[in-house]
């Protein structure tokens, strides 16, 4: 059964740290997040998220039977997306200025946010969901700093399922390295879940696992620094789960 629809939800979380008592007391240090969903429903989702001197708007609808536009509007830049599943198409459409340090983290606390908000299960989810969670999980592995080109991207392209379980695996391009499910899937460097078409194992893995849980070719490459993120973006939009969330493990 799905969710009970919300037509207006904040949350606000606001932190303060105190000096220590041995020392003259310091200002108070406050950070406030702010999420507000402004309709949520089986075809838009329209939230705001606020933190740390920024925001970032997503706004998703389906404009017909499974074609969803899905727009990041930090004010400048705004990224958006058009994913017809029916068709196997994704279009690309970034403007303004390349992506900073704050429009990622907000992209992080934002997929935090909707962790909470859509359904885990990605059957029980509508359409304009599913499209919103694959979106924000490929938006969190952007390039920085990078002034990003329109493109498109199809289902065509294909991708390449490689093995949930952690060992070293093809990857495709040639190449052979650490890859598969757990926390503990890094390789030594970085991240665990090499190869999910996700950022780690998913939102502070204990195991919440949100997002995608197909595991690639594309995506591994790119984990690996030896693929792209524009490469991954129809594995990311349009790939199966191929692996669960079970036996991912803790992770921190």
């Amino acid at each position: 059964m799905h969710h009970v629809p919300l037509s207006s939800l904040m949350v606000t979380v606001v932190l303060a740290a105190a000096g220590c008592s041995t020392e003259p007391e310091a200002p108070p240090i406050e950070a406030s997040r702010s999420f507000v969903v402004a309709s949520h429903n089986e075809t838009t989702l329209d939230v705001t998220l606020s933190a740390g001197g920024g925001s970032v708007r997503l706004l998703a609808v389906e404009t017909q039977p499974s074609v969803i536009d899905v727009t990041f509007d930090f004010g400048d830049p705004v990224i958006a997306y058009r994913i017809d599943r029916d068709r196997g198409r994704g279009d690309f459409m970034p403007s303004g200025a390349p992506l900073d340090a704050l429009d990622l983290r907000l992209i992080d606390q934002l997929a935090a946010e909707l962790d909470q908000l859509v359904p885990q299960d990605a059957a029980e989810r509508w359409r304009v969901e599913d499209a919103v969670m694959r979106q924000t999980s490929l938006m969190q592995i952007a390039p920085m700093g990078e002034r990003l080109e329109a493109t498109t991207f199809t289902a065509q392209q294909g991708w390449t399922h490689i093995s949930c379980s952690c060992f070293n695996q093809y990857i495709g391009g040639g190449y052979y390295r650490t890859a598969g499910r757990g926390c503990g899937c890094t390789g030594g460097s970085g991240n665990g879940c090499k190869g999910r078409c996700g950022q780690g194992c998913g939102i502070t893995s204990t195991p919440k696992c949100v997002g995608s849980t197909a595991y690639t070719q594309d995506c591994a490459r790119h984990d690996w620094g030896v693929g792209s993120w524009a490469s991954a973006s129809d594995d990311y939009s349009f790939a199966g789960n191929n692996c669960s969330c079970s036996g991912v493990g803790t992770c921190y």
